[in-house]
């Protein structure tokens, strides 16, 4: 059995294309026929079975300017899948690349599984404020995601969104496993000194974000969490630390001393990566529209006791089994987060209980045990198909 992921990220920082990579790289480990087709002028990992078809053009993408549309020819796109001869598809995400494996899929019928990463619906209204074009979005994707025989969600929170958003009901979907690398995100990879060798003034707290630094991923009302908390707090020494890329970042840089914030970029270094988690104090994550948070998987994998909202997958994370890893918070309520923040700075006991449970409920997500879960669910998706 041959499967062939199509995805439009690859090249990119965020959870999916740092899921699709483990994928690959398991597989390669593994023994198992897995191929990732993609498009994209970004950096990508050098492999034998990731396959970079060069785009004819990109151009940003409307409202999420840290991805790229990256357009190549239909028919180079359908010899390289076809070259490859797969035995099912998996498309990742629902863009050019994707577009083009759905038709492909359907012109040789190939069976076609996916997995539902974004909330594209919620994320347009979030960045619009218009139902309307929430409801066009709706529409797109219930004929995208129309013909495939399965759909995964990452986690159990969107299997209803799913089906009342885009027409997805439970016989064809299903939650996959989520995971993510302890070898590379644990608390043995703390290091405080890497505050001083980023030039981040020495403080008794650091609090730290990792993701994308955008309207739809709630930063706006993270900063405002931080300007709340520092007004009525001044009794901490405490630090922001904001790691990701995104268009507001020129908003807040200019006055980040004041704000006892600071905005490091993307990163790439994974090593780098993982002694900020496992070196911060607190980890913080806003939004109201991620599916999974891959993010707030590692931050618990490295012992970080975390906030999240109540909207949206990471609380399934954060909440796993009832052994909380950190702390459930109102969404988009102020005072509720500049509560919780200061109700962990106080108690140090309670952060390195929150942690410690985390990192143990991030045992039951090692994403090697998540890939498994992925090639089995494949593997049933085939031999339905080879018995129909």
């Amino acid at each position: 059995m041959r499967i062939v992921i199509c995805t439009d990220t690859l090249g990119d920082l965020n959870g999916v294309s740092r899921f699709i990579q483990d994928m690959a790289e398991l597989s390669l480990h593994s023994g198992i026929d897995l191929h990732v087709v993609t498009s994209t002028a970004k950096q990508c990992p050098k492999a034998r079975n990731i396959h970079n078809v060069k785009p004819i053009f990109r151009t940003k993408m409307p409202f999420y300017n840290e991805l790229d549309l990256a357009f190549a020819s239909r028919s180079r796109i359908e010899e390289k899948v076809l070259s490859l001869e797969p035995d099912l598809l998996h498309v990742s995400t629902p863009g050019p690349v994707g577009f083009i494996a759905n038709r492909i899929a359907a012109q040789y019928r190939i069976p076609t599984l996916g997995t539902y990463h974004t909330d594209f619906p919620a994320y347009i209204q979030d960045q619009t404020g218009s139902t309307l074009l929430k409801k066009i979005t709706e529409g797109v994707m219930r004929r995208f995601y129309a013909g495939f025989s399965h759909v995964f969600s990452r986690s159990g929170s969107y299997l209803d969104i799913m089906e009342r958003s885009i027409g997805i009901d439970a016989s064809r979907s299903s939650i996959l496993r989520a995971g993510t690398n302890l070898a590379r995100f644990n608390p043995e990879r703390k290091d405080r000194a890497i505050f001083e060798r980023l030039n981040i003034p020495k403080a008794q707290h650091y609090l730290l974000y990792v993701g994308r630094i955008s309207k739809e991923k709630n930063v706006p009302f993270l900063m405002r969490v931080w300007e709340a908390f520092l007004q009525e707090h001044t009794e901490f020494d405490a630090r922001l630390i904001l790691v990701g890329e995104g268009k507001l970042i020129d908003r807040y840089k200019a006055t980040t001393e004041s704000r006892k914030a600071h905005f490091l970029g993307g990163i790439r270094d994974n090593a780098l990566l993982s002694a900020l988690y496992a070196s911060s104090d607190v980890f913080l994550f806003p939004s109201l529209t991620d599916t999974l948070g891959q993010v707030v998987m590692e931050a618990q994998a490295s012992a970080v006791a975390s906030i999240v909202s109540d909207q949206g997958g990471p609380q399934s994370i954060v909440g796993y089994n009832a052994h909380h890893g950190g702390l459930i918070v109102r969404g988009n309520h102020t005072s509720a987060w500049v509560e919780a923040i200061a109700d962990l700075l106080l108690d140090p006991q309670r952060r390195e209980r929150l942690g410690q449970n985390g990192w143990e409920n991030m045992r039951h997500f090692n994403i090697k045990q998540s890939f498994e879960a992925f090639i089995d669910a494949h593997k049933r998706a085939y031999e339905h198909h080879a018995s129909a």
